[in-house]
């Protein structure tokens, strides 16, 4: 039977996973839920926790079935106005207890057991030679996803490429690690951007999963994603120009993975300022079946630039297009109007990528 499909984005600043032990009352998850949102959401002081706590506490006093706490969860979250927190849930038996975290049963989890669409990739080499490929969202299957790209980028680097173009124009988030894991080599430092939290520590993001500590290194198993077993490829074609597309469907992971490049000598980021899921987020086990994927940081990229909540990844090369035409009407009245220009006007994207690497001398 197909789960329902869950609007939420998976791991973006790690694999760990924060867990409470097994909650056995309302009461408890409550609390936990609470605890785990005043003390780690980076927008946690925009809630007045002194006010909030005891009538949050009130009103979930009666309730005896813990699924009944899914609104009150995301009432709070919707609080925090930071657009990118989310709950992620799945109801619960309650003459039975869940046998595994909900984290755990999801990293075994396929997309059509989800809900999820299958996923779309694409490579090719241009007549100009220069290699296209296309990075799409990524929550589950990782590791199929991961051998994935790295199969393409394999056929596309043996053909000597004068550049790369990455397409992240419809790469709306998901899980950041699987989607870099293969592009280390056309990163030219260990570390990119910094992850900011809200009491201005800075953490730096390294480009390769080989330093884990042990908990990380647990949650990258499960997702059999351990370094030593799934290196990274070797790219020979490093030393060339890097175009990336984006969108304002670019969103969240999709626009970390820009991140990672934004500020590299040879990288140009092309196209529309991103959608501004640009904040970092967390899991948080507060229950068998509740998980927060909590915002509790911001981030920084090389040049020093500090992005804030809601702020997108401005474009190096901005491209204005006539969306309205691209699709033959009128005008543009729906978000799905867009998001379907957006992808019919693939070659246009293409082309400015290919003209601009030309133009440089690239």
């Amino acid at each position: 039977m197909q789960k329902k499909i869950v609007l939420f984005l998976l791991i973006l600043t790690g694999f760990f996973v924060r867990s409470y032990a097994q909650v056995s009352s309302v009461n408890q998850l409550a609390n936990a839920f609470l605890d785990t949102v005043q003390r780690y959401a980076y927008r946690g002081s925009l809630i007045k926790w002194d006010s909030i706590r005891p009538v949050f506490i009130e009103q979930t006093r009666t309730i005896s079935d813990i699924n009944a706490l899914e609104p009150h969860f995301k009432k709070i979250l919707s609080q925090l106005k930071d657009g990118h927190s989310r709950l992620f849930f799945e109801k619960a038996d309650q003459n039975k207890e869940a046998e595994q975290e909900l984290f755990v049963r999801m990293a075994g989890m396929t997309d059509q057991e989800a809900g999820f669409p299958p996923k779309v990739f694409n490579h090719f080499m241009t007549k100009d030679r220069y290699a296209y490929i296309r990075i799409p969202a990524v929550v589950y299957e990782q590791r199929r996803y991961v051998d994935t790209i790295g199969a393409q980028l394999k056929i596309l680097d043996a053909q000597q490429p004068k550049g790369w173009i990455i397409d992240l124009r419809e790469n709306d988030g998901g899980s950041i690690f699987p989607m870099i894991w293969h592009f280390a080599d056309l990163i030219d430092v260990d570390s990119t951007y910094s992850v900011v939290d809200r009491a201005g520590v800075e953490s730096k993001q390294n480009v390769r999963m080989n330093n884990l500590n042990d908990q990380d290194q647990k949650w990258a198993k499960l997702f059999d994603l351990e370094y030593d077993k799934v290196p990274p490829i070797a790219l020979k074609n490093k030393n060339v120009p890097i175009v990336l597309l984006v969108s304002r469907f670019t969103s969240s992971s999709g626009e970390f993975f820009a991140a990672h490049f934004k500020g590299q000598k040879n990288a140009t980021v092309i196209g529309q300022t991103t959608s501004g899921h640009t904040s970092a987020n967390e899991q948080f086990a507060v229950g068998n079946n509740y998980m927060i994927n909590l915002t509790t940081s911001v981030i920084k990229d090389r040049t020093g630039k500090l992005y804030g909540i809601g702020e997108g990844i401005k474009p190096d090369v901005p491209l204005v297009i006539d969306f309205a035409k691209v699709l033959g009407i009128p005008e543009i009245i729906t978000f799905d109007q867009l998001s379907q220009a957006v992808k019919e006007a693939t070659p246009v994207y293409i082309q400015l990528a290919t003209d601009y690497m030309k133009k440089q001398g690239m």
